[in-house]
Order: structure tokens, then sequence, then C-alpha cells
């Protein structure tokens, strides 16, 4: 009998989580720490097992939104998580046990951002799409795949000077002022500036920042983490006067080269909308699609959440957002974005 309950041991958690060749990069208990030190969303990680062994994890966090409604999210912030099994039996216990914890706690929904497509009997949703490139083993092999007109665009931004500066938490002070202004530019709440330096402190061996500067000035960055043979960008930012010099393009061919040295095999360009600008500047690096399917649990009368940017109900608030002197946004953006799921 294999049965689901919480789990406070992260070592039998991370053994579990290194023994499964499917496991993303934010199933690790490290990531636990750095939501409930940021946001202070309480953690329930459900761990199924037959007494002797753990056979499957779910790592799940409470989130409280006036706005939304009470969710259970796995995992928030990120791309991926959702449950992790060995077996049917092991996957179909941490899906019963995280409905029954939803409706204790009251929750409108529990929603698993799976990644991949997966028979639950849960109603799916699968809006955005992840872009991936295959790193070849040398950086030259990657630059004769890009087109002509990609490579002469790295080439002009190479005359600009631009200068590329690798670090951790230290970066995060010139990186976080970049990323804050380009959220603006969004209409997107942007996150707190601890939220990058937990992210460094909770993982420090598999995060990095890049910066790009123009002289004495930040003007674009990347925030990546590795896991296994994949290096991912969650969150690439420029400033939008540096972009006619082809800032961006550089930015991404510099963290490219860099992965490939590192010994990666892939590189997660993260998620994106089809049809869409970033979707579109995306595709340029010869990028593997592949739709990422997110499953909801909901409560009676509960509809699936609309969350994304693209839903009409959001384009009043996100054109304010973007008319807001920059330093009342980087003031309310981190009190709202802890509400989001």
């Amino acid at each position: 009998m294999i049965t689901a309950k919480t789990c406070e041991d992260p070592v039998v958690w991370d053994s579990f989580v290194e023994s499964m060749p499917e496991a993303s990069n934010y199933h690790r208990w490290i990531w636990r720490r750095a939501i409930e030190d940021t946001f202070g969303h309480k953690a329930y990680y459900l761990a199924a097992g037959d007494g002797s062994a753990v056979k499957g994890v779910l790592p799940l966090f409470w989130i409280k939104s006036r706005v939304f409604g009470q969710s259970l999210v796995s995992v928030p912030f990120f791309s991926y998580g959702g449950v992790l099994a060995a077996s049917d039996e092991a996957r179909d216990s941490l899906l019963n046990a995280a409905a029954e914890l939803a409706a204790k706690l009251g929750a409108r929904r529990v929603e698993l951002r799976q990644g991949s497509v997966s028979d639950y009997g849960w109603c799916g949703v699968s809006g955005k799409v992840m872009m991936e490139v295959d790193l070849p083993s040398a950086a030259g092999e990657l630059w004769n795949r890009l087109s002509s007109r990609l490579r002469n665009k790295i080439r002009n931004a190479e005359k600009h000077g631009f200068r590329s500066q690798w670090g951790g938490i230290e970066d995060v002070e010139h990186f976080y002022p970049v990323f804050a202004g380009n959220m603006r530019n969004l209409g997107t709440p942007v996150y707190p500036r601890s939220w990058f330096e937990n992210l460094c402190r909770c993982a420090p061996e598999s995060t990095r920042i890049i910066t790009l500067w123009e002289g004495t000035k930040p003007i674009a960055g990347a925030f990546l983490s590795s896991f296994r043979e994949t290096m991912e960008a969650p969150w690439i930012c420029s400033l939008p006067e540096a972009r006619k010099s082809y800032s961006s393009v550089l930015l991404y061919w510099s963290f490219l080269q860099w992965a490939i040295g590192q010994g990666s095999r892939k590189f997660d360009l993260g998620r994106c909308t089809p049809g869409g600008g970033t979707y579109e500047f995306k595709r340029l690096w010869g990028c593997n699609e592949r739709p990422l399917h997110w499953y909801y649990w909901l409560a009676p009368g509960a509809p699936v959440p609309q969350l994304q940017k693209e839903n009409p109900k959001f384009q009043v608030a996100i054109r304010l957002w973007k008319h807001l002197p920059l330093f009342v946004a980087n003031q309310l953006g981190p009190r709202i974005v802890r509400s989001l799921p």
C-alpha cells in the first residue's frame, strides 16, 4: 500500500529526485527555501511511499490572493514542477493527497506545472511552449547553424565594445535595475530583488548571472540556472535604448557559448506564447518547441484560471503599469507579484 504524506527530510527527498531521469530542476528541495524566504508561501512537500522507500514526490506551495483566491501550485514562479513518480500507484496517491489538501485548506485549485503531457484526469491547459536549443560540443558548430543575418547582427554588436561580466549573488545589484525596468516596460509587476539573492544563496553552484555592459552602465542581463546537462534562462532582460545596437543578440550568443563551454547539451530559453515577439526572436536560435502542459484540480464552481498577460481582462492594467514611474512600479510590484500564482 502506497500512501502520501508531507515530507520534512531534504536528504530523502533529493535522493529520490536524483534517481529519476525525468526530474526537473525545480523538484529539488533548494527551491523550497528560496520561495518560503522570499514570499512566505507555506510549502507542502508530499512524498508517496510504501513505508520503506519513497516512490513519488509533489512539491506544493499555498498561495493566498484576494483577487485570485487560494491555490496550491507546483511550482510557482517557474515553468516546471508537478508530480514526479516511479509508478502509477504513487502518482495517483499524490494526486489524491493534493486534492484532499486543497479541499482542507479551502483552495480553489491545484495547479501542476507538469511540462510534459500526462493522463491525470484533471483539466489540462497548454497555452505556452518551451523553447530549447540542442547544444553541440563546440561553439563553432552552433555558429555555423545560425543564419547569416543573425551572425551579422552578432558581429555588429561586438563592434560596439560591449563587455560581458559573469558572477553570482554579487552581480544581482547590476542585473536587477535592468530587469526591473524591463518588467515595467512590459507592464508586469517585478519580483523583489531579494528573490534573485535568495536563489543565488540556495543554489550557488548552479546559478549564474551574466551582465552586458556599455562602458560603466549595465544594459542587458540574464539569470541562468543549470541542472544535469541543461542550462536554463528563466529571466532575460535588456534596456530598450540598447537593443538597436543588437545587445540582446549578443547577450544570447554570449550565454549560449558559455553553456557549451560548461558542458551543457541543452539550453532552455524559457516559456513564451507562440506567435509573439519573444517567440519569434527565440526561433532565430534554432529552437525545438515543446508545449508546456499544466493541469488543474478545481473546487466545485471554480473556473480554469486565465492569468496570462494576453488575457483581454488584463490589458488595461498592463497599459497603466507601463506608464508608472519606475520607482513606483518597483515599490508596488513585489507586493503584487507574491499573490500571483
